[in-house]
């Protein structure tokens, strides 16, 4: 075994997103004496996220992006493989993982990881076609198998693979203490946004893509305006469709209560300064998110096609997209009147990342020693 271990991530790209801050949190709580880590993205990066990966740090390459040349996209993971010679490949592209997984299994990688962080619904038959295809390749080219909970995993590798325990969950755990609410930073944050103590603040964190249905968001708020005059709505992240976005806020005549913020490598300041979390996706794996809010003690609602293992408290209310915009803006406005006393058992107990990042090393460990020992994990055996 070398002095130190290779493990080479591979991800879509470095933008707001949760998958990139689960990397963060492992690989910042993981020991760096032990682990070199080499993230692979595609994308042009939001340069925040970059510099907050690097700062771990964990080296960044950006090979071409899949959208624009599919067979180089393979070709390039292959010749950093080959070059870096990781002794893990842990992927975290979902349908795309095997994009990675088969370059590495050519290049003789003995540990190749598919880790599934979503569970999609309500995609057309052509699509499910495909993602059907995609799925069994990753379980083809694989050696191990993971999920951010059982949705994920039940979507990415089907029943039967779950039942066998062939799935390992690798929760989403975060530095609890570092979100714990700070009443300063409250009072800064929103003066830097010119907010004053009355106004009620409604945050949400995600990538401006259709999975995070910020249209949908957008009329929700403009229900809220309507019951609460003074009231604005914080949107973090980047993505495609913020443009468009910004454009529907206008038609609803709601722009100047709609803070575009971009992107903060300070989370913090965004949770400690809103009064309710709001996040109506249409689907979602086991979002990171959902646990930084809940330690943040932030009164939220989610819609119910997020997976309910992400209520870790009594913070969490989930409401079905089928009720309408008012509905949705009456659940909103009590959650931030009942002032709930936060019950955090729960969430403390198993999304501690400093536990966590042990877990994912043993494990890591374990699996370099049985390779060397010429053994098989279970899922080469299928």
């Amino acid at each position: 075994m070398k002095n130190k271990i290779t493990v080479m991530h591979f991800v879509s790209g470095f933008t707001s997103g949760g998958v990139e801050q689960m990397l963060y949190n492992y690989c910042r709580f993981m020991d760096k004496d032990k682990y070199e880590f080499i993230i692979v993205y595609q994308h042009e990066p939001v340069q925040d996220c970059l510099e907050k990966m690097e700062s771990i740090p964990c080296r960044a390459i950006r090979i071409t992006a899949r959208n624009e040349n599919f067979i180089k996209n393979i070709t390039d993971a292959y010749k950093l493989i080959k070059k870096y010679k990781p002794d893990i490949v842990h992927t975290h592209m979902n349908l795309m993982n095997f994009c990675a997984l088969l370059p590495a299994k050519f290049a003789g990688v003995k540990i190749r990881i598919s880790h599934s962080h979503i569970a999609e619904k309500n995609k057309s038959v052509i699509y499910r076609v495909m993602a059907y295809i995609c799925k069994k390749m990753n379980v083809w080219n694989a050696t191990a198998l993971m999920a951010c909970g059982s949705e994920a995993g039940y979507y990415m590798y089907g029943k039967n693979k779950m039942e066998k325990n062939q799935v390992l969950i690798i929760k989403n755990a975060i530095d609890l203490e570092y979100y714990k609410r700070d009443y300063e930073l409250r009072a800064a944050f929103r003066n830097e946004l010119g907010i004053d103590e009355d106004t009620l603040l409604i945050g949400h964190v995600g990538r401006f893509s259709e999975q995070k249905n910020h249209i949908r968001l957008l009329q929700i708020f403009k229900s809220v305006k309507n019951k609460r005059a003074k009231s604005k709505l914080l949107l973090i992240g980047t993505g495609e469709l913020v443009e468009k976005m910004k454009d529907y806020a206008k038609i609803l005549g709601i722009e100047d209560s709609v803070i575009f913020y971009g992107t903060t490598k300070n989370m913090k300041d965004m949770y400690s300064a809103i009064d309710v979390f709001v996040m109506p996706s249409l689907f979602e794996g086991f979002p990171v998110v959902s646990v930084e809010v809940q330690a943040a003690m932030v009164p939220s609602v989610f819609s119910d096609t997020i997976e309910p293992a992400c209520k870790l408290s009594n913070l969490v209310r989930f409401v079905s997209l089928e009720e309408s915009n008012d509905r949705w803006a009456d659940i909103i406005l009590q959650e931030t009147e009942e002032k709930k006393k936060p019950e955090l058992e729960m969430l403390y107990k198993a999304y501690d990342i400093r536990e966590k990042a042990q877990e994912l090393d043993h494990y890591y460990i374990s699996y370099l020693k049985q390779i060397t020992k010429g053994k098989v994990m279970s899922n080469d055996k299928n």
